[in-house]
């Protein structure tokens, strides 16, 4: 939920950026954008509420639907976050390095430490 913040500051200051006059509009803009997961976890709800309850195994249970959602989420940080993050840097690319190199160790250390 901590997640929402930043993404609502960079929906928000732009908004107000491009209209100051509006402030309203801005607020309306990231409240907007925060409603996007409630919304989908909606919609996965009403696609997923009888998986698994007939007892027979299927293809469509929460780990396969939660490992098709990291690849998503991998493949959105490998085409379209890392080459921004490398057109933008100003200094070589150790920050580039270091902070997913630290990410991927948070991830991994938490993964074997809460089994």
């Amino acid at each position: 939920m901590i997640h929402n913040i930043p993404e609502g500051i960079a929906i928000a200051v732009p908004c107000l950026a491009a209209r100051p006059d509006y402030p309203f509009l801005s607020f309306a803009l990231a409240s907007l954008s925060g409603l996007a997961e409630p919304m989908g976890a909606f919609v996965a709800l009403l696609f997923l509420r009888n998986v698994g309850k007939d007892g027979k195994e299927s293809i469509l249970n929460m780990e396969n639907v939660l490992a098709f959602v990291a690849g998503i989420m991998i493949m959105v940080a490998v085409y379209e976050l890392f080459p921004e993050a490398l057109r933008h840097r100003s200094q070589g690319s150790m920050c580039l390095i270091l902070g997913t190199s630290v990410g991927v160790l948070v991830m991994v250390s938490t993964e074997l430490y809460l089994q």
